[in-house]
């Protein structure tokens, strides 16, 4: 006797799978509307004309937080990383600096000003009365250098590993600075180091080595400067073509006469500061000028974190996403 076997459960089976596939393709096509609709330009004066600035939004939280990349001449994507686990909570808003990557001016057209300018420009299009601005490093400075001059449009400032917030340099404070630079000289000079270089053959003369050897060879010799874990080097993306090293010049040459102090500011507003830092940051090493400069503006809350250096979401990832988490909630 033949026994006719039932094809009604391949057939359910067939139809859940084609019915999955097609649901994985329409979500996926949703995520790529979303990545292109959160990345749109700035204009910066005519649309058709003049140059425009570079904008990316990540998140699906409600609160709107200002990202400020490094450099000055750095890009963003480096600094997305600090954010990957919050992006439920938040709704960051990167944009890239004029002159850097994705931000492409004229030379003629980037000023220390310019840069504080773009700024009160976003926050207009973004029709936000007030900002709560994170900024990185030079970012730091930037975020200083608008909140100084707009104070009723900033909500709250998060310092990220800031660069030096008085300039010129403080007499009072080079010997401190002179420690540190001997100390982070000598780290930089660690075992780990070397033995990255070993492991991929790149301890021979430059002249010997490939484009890629090069390009790997440049990235762990920024890590050992920017990481404390000099084995996490990987997760740097920098290179020569990414970043636009004029823009620091054009910026640092149009610098106020005067210079800056920006604790002396702080101290006239009442808006919350926090800053974070690794206690191996090569700008603050062991972070003694940040634990001294505070100490000026007592409501600034300084938060160092243990063993990272001056990227502490690429050390110390789940230390400083609880961290920026908590100042960004204070």
């Amino acid at each position: 006797m033949k026994f006719m076997h039932s094809t009604k459960p391949q057939s359910i089976v067939i139809i859940l799978v084609i019915g999955l596939m097609f649901f994985v393709k329409g979500n996926a096509q949703k995520e790529s509307d979303e990545q292109t609709i959160n990345q749109w330009f700035l204009s910066t004066g005519d649309w058709d004309n003049d140059p425009q600035i570079y904008v990316r939004e990540i998140g699906t939280g409600t609160k709107p937080i200002i990202m400020l990349h490094g450099g000055w001449g750095a890009e963003h994507s480096g600094l997305v990383q600090a954010i990957t686990e919050l992006q439920n909570e938040f709704r960051f808003i990167f944009y890239e600096q004029r002159g850097s990557l994705r931000s492409p001016f004229p030379d003629s057209l980037i000023s220390f000003n310019q840069h504080i300018n773009d700024l009160e420009l976003l926050r207009k299009e973004l029709n936000l009365e007030k900002m709560t601005v994170v900024g990185h490093s030079m970012g730091a400075v930037l975020a200083s250098a608008y909140a100084s001059k707009y104070p009723k449009h900033i909500k709250k400032l998060i310092l990220v590993s800031p660069a030096h917030l008085k300039e010129p340099f403080p007499e009072a404070d080079k010997d401190i600075q002179h420690k540190q630079f001997l100390a982070n000289k000598e780290f930089q000079n660690r075992a780990e180091v070397r033995q990255e270089l070993e492991k991929y053959g790149l301890t021979r003369a430059d002249s010997l080595l490939n484009s890629r050897e090069k390009t790997i060879k440049s990235r762990i010799n920024f890590g050992k400067l920017m990481l404390y874990d000099i084995s996490k080097w990987t997760e740097l993306s920098n290179g020569k073509g990414l970043y636009k090293g004029k823009v620091y010049d054009l910026t640092a040459n149009t610098y106020p006469e005067n210079g800056w102090n920006y604790f002396t500011t702080f101290k006239k507003q009442t808006y919350p500061i926090g800053i974070i830092i690794g206690d191996h940051d090569w700008l603050d090493f062991g972070n003694g000028l940040y634990e001294k400069w505070t100490k000026e503006v007592p409501r600034i809350k300084m938060t160092s974190i243990k063993n990272a250096g001056h990227m502490p979401w690429i050390d110390q990832s789940k230390e400083f996403t609880e961290t920026l988490r908590k100042h960004l909630n204070q």
